[in-house]
C-alpha cells in the first residue's frame, strides 16, 4: 500500500495577521517577508487568469477547464452579478443619499482593502516523486477525481461558490486550481449578502474542511484508479505538503520572470528583419542541402547498380569455380580410389610372385628382383635383359661394322684416283 501526499491550499495574505503587523511596526521598512497570493482585486484576479489559463505560452493544451469559461475575470464578474445583484438593489432602495448607493459590488470590493475579491484554492494529490514516471494517460484520469473533489467542495462548503476550476497538467504533478466566492448571509450592516472569506474559511473551520476533502479524495482517487493507497499523516499545524507551498511560490518567481521576459520581447522585435533574411539564407541552403542530396542519392543508385551488377557476375563466377573445383575433387577422389585399388591389386601380385619367383631357378629370380627394383629403370633392365633389346644392338653393331667398311673401301678409291690422276699430269 502506498502513501500519498495531499494538498488544500486556500490563498491568503500573511501580512495581515496580527503577529505579522506586529513584526512590520519592528522592522526598518516597515513591512515583512510573507507571501501574499490572495486575490484581493481585479489585478490580483488578472494575475491568477493569466498563470490558470496559461495565457502567456498559449499551451492550452496542457490544462482542462471542467467548470467556467476561458476568462476567469468574466466568470467572477458574472457569480457577482448573480449572487450579490438582488442584495445590492434592496440595500440601494433604503438608501437615502446617492453617495451611499453602490454601483457596482464587483469593483466596490475590489477597491475595498479590508476585503478579498475572490479565493482561491489549490488541490493536489500526490507529489513529483509519485507522478515523473506515469504516462499522460495516467495523469489525465486524475480529471475524474478532480471533478469529484469539486462536488465535493460544494457540499462541505455551500457557501462558497465556484467561478473557475482549471486542472494543470504541465507542472511536477497533476493539481486543480479553484476559484470562486465565500458568501456570508444576513449581515446587519450594509447589504444583508455579502463576500465573507473570514466568516466561511477560519482557522477551525480550514481544518474541518481539510479532513472531510482528504478523506473523500483518497477514496475516489482509489476507485478511478483501482487502488488501495492511503494518504500521508497531516503534519500538525499545516494545511497543506511542503511541496505544494513550494510550487506556488516558484510559480510566483516564474510569473514575474516571465513577465520580464514578455518586455525583452518588445526589443526583440527589432531582430524581425534580420531573423527574415537569416531564415530566407537558411531556405536557399536547404534547397541546395536537398538538390545535393537528391545529386548523392542518383550517384548512390548509379553506384548500387554497378556494384550489384559486379557482384552478380562475380557471383556467378564463384558459383561456376565452385562447381569445376567440386568436380575436380570428385575426379581426385575417384583417381585415388582407382590408384589405391591399383596398388593394393599390385601389391597382392607382387606378394604372390614373389612366392612363385622361390620356385624358379636363380637367374629368373634375379631378373625378376631387378624388374620391380625401384632403384633399377626400366630402361636398364630392358638392355641388360630384353632378347628383343640385345637382337637391336646387334643388328645396329653390324649395320655400323658394314658402314665402317664400306667407308674403307671408299677412301681407298680415292687415293688411287688422285694417284692416276698425278701420273696424267707428268705426261
Amino acid at each position: 500500500m502506498e502513501e500519498l501526499s495531499y494538498s488544500f491550499h486556500l490563498s491568503n495574505d500573511k501580512n495581515k495577521t496580527i503577529k505579522a503587523k506586529q513584526e512590520a511596526l519592528n522592522s526598518p521598512s516597515g513591512t515583512t517577508s510573507k507571501n501574499n497570493n490572495a486575490i484581493q482585486n481585479i489585478k490580483h484576479l488578472g494575475k491568477v487568469n493569466h498563470h490558470n489559463l496559461r495565457q502567456y505560452d498559449n499551451k492550452t493544451e496542457l490544462i482542462t477547464t471542467i467548470k467556467g469559461s476561458n476568462d476567469i475575470i468574466k466568470d467572477v464578474k458574472d457569480l457577482y452579478l448573480d449572487l450579490f445583484n438582488e442584495a445590492r438593489i434592496n440595500y440601494n432602495n433604503k438608501q437615502v443619499r446617492d453617495d451611499r448607493k453602490i454601483e457596482d459590488y464587483f469593483y466596490k470590493i475590489s477597491n475595498d482593502d479590508k476585503h478579498d475579491l475572490a479565493c482561491e484554492i489549490i488541490i493536489e494529490i500526490g507529489n513529483m516523486a509519485y507522478w515523473e514516471d506515469k504516462s499522460s494517460e495516467e495523469k489525465y484520469k486524475m480529471t475524474e477525481v478532480f471533478e469529484n473533489q469539486l462536488n465535493d467542495l460544494k457540499e462541505i462548503v455551500p457557501d462558497f461558490y465556484i467561478a473557475n476550476a482549471t486542472i494543470h497538467f504541465d507542472e511536477n504533478s497533476p493539481h486543480m486550481h479553484i476559484v470562486g466566492v465565500p458568501v456570508k448571509e444576513n449581515c446587519k450592516t450594509g447589504m444583508e449578502r455579502q463576500v465573507g472569506k473570514t466568516s466561511i474559511f477560519t482557522k477551525e473551520s480550514l481544518v474541518v474542511i481539510q479532513d472531510k476533502m482528504r478523506s473523500k479524495c483518497i477514496e475516489e482517487f482509489n476507485l478511478v484508479y483501482s487502488k488501495d493507497n492511503k494518504l500521508k499523516k497531516k503534519e500538525k499545524g499545516k494545511n497543506r505538503d511542503y511541496s505544494a507551498y513550494e510550487r506556488l511560490k516558484f510559480n510566483e518567481k516564474a510569473e514575474k520572470l516571465k513577465q520580464e521576459l514578455n518586455e525583452l520581447r518588445e526589443d526583440v522585435s527589432e531582430l524581425k528583419d534580420n531573423k527574415q533574411k537569416i531564415n530566407n539564407e537558411i531556405i536557399d541552403l536547404n534547397n541546395d542541402k536537398e538538390d545535393i542530396k537528391k545529386e548523392i542519392d542518383k550517384k548512390k543508385k548509379a553506384n548500387n547498380k554497378i556494384v550489384l551488377k559486379s557482384k552478380n557476375k562475380m557471383k556467378d563466377q564463384i558459383d561456376k569455380l565452385t562447381e569445376e573445383n567440386n568436380h575436380l575433387k570428385w575426379e581426385n577422389k575417384y583417381i585415388k580410389e582407382k590408384y589405391n585399388e591399383l596398388e593394393e591389386k599390385t601389391n597382392y601380385l607382387i606378394f604372390h610372385l614373389k612366392k612363385v619367383l622361390k620356385k624358379l631357378p636363380e637367374f629368373i629370380q634375379k631378373i625378376v628382383d631387378k624388374m620391380f627394383d625401384k632403384n633399377y629403370s626400366l630402361f636398364s633392365f630392358k638392355h641388360d635383359y630384353d632378347p628383343e633389346e640385345f637382337d637391336k644392338r646387334e643388328k645396329l653393331r653390324q649395320k655400323e661394322q658394314e658402314r665402317k667398311q664400306q667407308y674403307s673401301y671408299d677412301y681407298y678409291d680415292e687415293e688411287e684416283l688422285e694417284k692416276d690422276n698425278d701420273d696424267v699430269m707428268e705426261i
